[in-house]
């Protein structure tokens, strides 16, 4: 799925402190603006309409086919008689 970037300004001295918080929680400001950003559409955008949006950018599945592929057949064993002249050939 294609994705826009957004960018956002803040101090850098800000920036480090916010992520040296949040990476005691395990986190980062990039991961909590995500975070934030889908709460905001979840909240905005009706859910018709994101589910509308969701069916345009999901992947489609492939089609199965409606006849399964046929399964290959095991080859026969190799006749005993080769494996005699081998044996055959390997005494002289």
């Amino acid at each position: 799925m294609e994705k826009t970037e957004l960018t956002v300004s803040i101090e850098p001295e800000r920036l480090d402190a916010l992520n040296y918080f949040l990476a005691q929680d395990g986190s980062s400001a990039l991961k909590e603006l995500e975070k934030m950003l889908t709460e905001l559409y979840e909240k905005t955008v009706p859910e018709d309409t994101r589910g509308y949006i969701e069916s345009k950018i999901a992947p489609t599945k492939p089609r199965r086919p409606s006849h399964p592929a046929p399964k290959p057949k095991p080859s026969p064993p190799a006749p005993q008689q080769t494996e005699q002249k081998k044996e055959a050939h390997h005494e002289q």
